[in-house]
């Protein structure tokens, strides 16, 4: 070693081992999110794992031979799966895009129209949203009943009869019948982050499209529309997750029925699992919907560039 490496080496300050508060903060640190991760592996992670492995090596009589794939050969050749896939993409075309426009509207109109009742309308269209399903499910049932039902007296009001044909008990109306339902369920939250998002307009920059002549629907298509981008992507982001876990007011309004014309994922997971107990069926069918939730939602993040924020503060 040459003289001036010799130099070197010594001018170089030694480094210091860890002080031992440091490393007790950051032990502290760790047993603070402890409680959490455990939590997060029992009753996530480790679920999510079984059910997968469940998928690949769990056979019964559903399954489609005695392969690695057969459980996903199974679920992807059955006709009740394809009458699934339909119904979960009729569900969230017409629920997302209906709350949107509806929730937009009742947000606006509440926000800019009305002053003394503002409250009780807030509160009247959020009701819906925190009942409990159970008893939506029932109310809704009877209001469809035919015969004696609201909804047969109201249209024999106006002429229109429906001769005692069930919405409910029909494979044509049945999904549609029950979307309606999610959609009066599920309006007042598109509307509560609309509102939120509303009041993040600058009032000057509402003040100034108006004093330019905008108002009504150049109001809304140039300046409202625009600046509810961030929530407007928010609640499409949040319609698909909640699309693809849609299973309590379908298996209570119609069990998917009839002849599985209402089937969605959930009901027809929880029909193989714990009625005909295909586990390995209804875990591949379980890691499918996992799959189209994490594959929509990436391509969503990305393409739209859009978080959880209702404000747009922020993604997540």
């Amino acid at each position: 070693m040459s003289s001036m490496t010799k130099v070197a080496s010594l001018a170089r300050p030694a480094r210091r081992p860890p002080e031992p508060r440091l490393l007790g903060r950051r032990r502290t640190h760790y047993l603070y999110i402890l409680p959490t991760t455990l939590l997060f592996v029992a009753f996530v992670l480790y679920p999510i794992v079984s059910v997968v492995a469940m998928s690949f090596f769990s056979k019964d009589s559903a399954s489609a031979g005695t392969g690695p794939l057969a459980n996903y050969q199974a679920v992807l050749t059955d006709p009740i799966f394809s009458t699934a896939v339909v119904n979960m993409a009729i569900w969230a075309v017409l629920t997302i895009t209906i709350q949107m426009v509806v929730g937009g509207s009742l947000a606006y109109l509440i926000e800019t129209h009305t002053r003394r009742t503002k409250a009780v309308l807030r509160t009247a269209f959020l009701i819906p949203m925190v009942t409990s399903v159970s008893v939506v499910a029932i109310v809704w049932q009877q209001f469809y009943a035919p015969m004696y039902g609201p909804l047969e007296n109201l249209l024999k009001s106006i002429g229109v009869s429906m001769q005692g044909i069930s919405l409910l008990g029909q494979p044509s109306t049945a999904i549609y019948a029950v979307i309606a339902v999610n959609i009066w369920m599920y309006t007042g939250f598109s509307m509560l982050l609309y509102i939120v998002g509303l009041h993040r307009i600058s009032s000057e920059i509402l003040d100034a499209a108006k004093a330019d002549g905008a108002t009504g629907l150049r109001l809304a298509r140039h300046i409202l529309i625009p600046m509810l981008a961030p929530t407007t992507k928010s609640l499409l982001l949040l319609g698909i997750i909640g699309t693809l876990q849609t299973f309590a007011l379908v298996f209570l309004m119609t069990n998917g029925g009839p002849n599985h014309a209402s089937d969605v994922f959930g009901t027809q997971i929880f029909r193989s699992a714990f009625r005909l107990n295909h586990m390995g069926y209804a875990s591949a069918l379980s890691s499918i919907t996992l799959a189209i939730a994490f594959a929509l939602t990436l391509l969503q993040l990305r393409v739209l560039h859009t978080g959880l924020s209702p404000t747009g503060g922020g993604n997540a």
